[in-house]
């Protein structure tokens, strides 16, 4: 039986707020013992809520942005270095590596020096400012997040009903909650532009999206599932390695991602008869090769202007994404 995990190896731990705390408890003992494991998370979530608190009470007077560019599509398309070429290009409002990891508190301190270290899944490298996935602020701050498989990949089951939730989205039980929204509040305040998000998870909620935020374009990357399949198992079997606290099946995993792969598929599909006037499709192939022009492109169906006079980029960051 093939397992996720390698044994003897101790998890890095997430420092989310109470209603993280609450999911991670519901899945009793943990398999991967740390240290002070239960009272450390506990300690940070008490502060996070009270930094949250602070935090919401600052962004009463801020408005978001009516006008969003998504980056969404499966993980391992590209979304990374898309997400780069197009902040560098534009200067437009994103969240930052600090900020994801620090949704609660990231206005009420300095920020930290930067640093930087190797992704777990690949060669590519993040750093304290780069640009980064607004899924982990939505993971710590409480959502229902895919990315808690990567704590808890038991549940790999269980949260693949996200995947099919674009569906049957309730409009008076919508995927993401207002502390979401004053994360990204927190994020753009200040900044003129559109508010550049990506996550391959939003892919699943997009007609929420698409509704809340009438305005918004999404930018949707595509690759054939020949090459997604193998790069999204080392993907997500190098995040639970990093962050999970049990072990699980790899069998699980198996089942989950040929799930988001169909169902990607579906919604793709759906999206391009019912929104095709604000979707944007765009190829790996198109993201990494290295005379891309893919940004002009993009700026242009967008109808994107660079804030303070930056000027487009063609040449991808050196992120491998395999």
């Amino acid at each position: 039986m093939s397992y996720l995990i390698r044994p003897n190896t101790k998890p890095v731990l997430l420092g989310g707020g109470q209603d993280l705390l609450r999911w991670i408890d519901s899945g009793g003992p943990v398999d991967r013992h740390l240290a002070l494991q239960r009272l450390r998370q506990g300690w940070a979530a008490f502060w996070f809520e009270r930094h949250a608190e602070i935090t919401a009470r600052q962004c009463t007077t801020i408005t978001l942005p009516t006008k969003m560019v998504f980056i969404v599509g499966l993980w391992r398309s590209g979304s990374t270095v898309l997400h780069r070429l197009l902040t560098d290009a534009t200067g437009w409002a994103t969240p930052r590596t600090w900020q994801c990891f620090r949704p609660a508190d990231f206005l009420l301190a300095p920020a930290p020096r930067p640093r930087q270290e190797s992704r777990p899944m690949d060669e590519g490298v993040v750093g304290t400012f780069t640009p980064q996935e607004d899924e982990f602020a939505a993971l710590l701050i409480g959502e229902k997040s895919l990315y808690r498989a990567f704590i808890d990949p038991r549940r790999l089951d269980e949260l693949t009903d996200l995947l099919y939730q674009w569906k049957s989205l309730d409009p008076a039980a919508p995927p993401l909650s207002g502390r979401w929204e004053i994360f990204l509040k927190a994020v753009s305040q200040g900044t003129p532009g559109p508010l550049l998000l990506k996550s391959p998870n939003h892919t699943f909620r997009l007609p929420w999206l698409a509704s809340r935020f009438p305005e918004a374009q999404f930018v949707w990357l595509t690759r054939p599932k020949k090459d997604v399949l193998p790069s999204n198992w080392r993907m997500w079997s190098a995040m639970i390695q990093r962050y999970g606290l049990w072990q699980a099946e790899a069998r699980f995993l198996e089942r989950f991602i040929e799930n988001a792969i169909k169902s990607h598929d579906e919604i793709f599909e759906s999206a391009q008869a019912t929104l095709s006037e604000r979707i944007h499709v765009v190829t790996y192939d198109e993201v990494m090769g290295a005379d891309s022009s893919v940004v002009s492109r993009l700026l242009d169906e967008l109808d994107g202007r660079p804030v303070n006079g930056s000027a487009p980029s063609c040449s991808p960051p050196g992120l491998p994404v395999v």
